[in-house]
């Protein structure tokens, strides 16, 4: 079974790696999918998120990491995958979600399975990090240490 846990994570934050391993639970692999969203200005370009992701993960066999430029449900019928995982935080996410899950399932056929966040992740977001880092605060709780050690070199600055 094919498995996909798809975002723009910039950046991955501790809410979605403890998707992936809640994924982990129930299914022998996932692969994480990193998609371009045009309606978002990342901080980080694809390959820098893959490079990233894959770090965080590189103790867990079972966790591939891709990027794709295009229709989610393009990739989905490309790659013959079974189940799509995604996390909610909370009822707004939920209502994007279902629509979401009804379209995907129109167009490639593809199930969605919802996870939900831990209480201590459910407010927080990749926006809502880069805000909190970009006005001084600290992100250490909300990311990996791989992020935080990218984002200060990246942009000089001690966390």
């Amino acid at each position: 079974m094919k498995v996909i846990f798809p975002g723009s994570f910039d950046p991955l934050t501790n809410g979605h790696k403890s998707i992936v391993l809640k994924a982990l639970n129930i299914f022998d692999s996932v692969d994480i999918v990193i998609l371009n969203n045009i309606n978002k200005n990342p901080l980080f370009s694809l390959e820098e998120r893959k490079k990233i992701i894959s770090n965080i993960f590189k103790e867990y066999k079972n966790v591939d990491v891709h990027v794709y430029c295009g229709l989610l449900s393009e990739y989905i019928r490309k790659n013959n995958i079974n189940v799509l995982v995604r996390g909610v935080r909370n009822t707004l996410d939920f209502e994007a979600e279902k629509i979401n899950a009804k379209v995907n399932k129109q167009l490639c056929g593809v199930e969605t399975v919802l996870f939900f966040s831990d209480s201590s992740d459910e407010h927080i977001s990749s926006t809502v990090v880069k805000d909190i880092y970009f006005n001084g605060g600290s992100i250490a709780r909300y990311v990996d240490k791989i992020v935080l050690d990218i984002l200060s070199e990246k942009f000089r600055r001690n966390e």
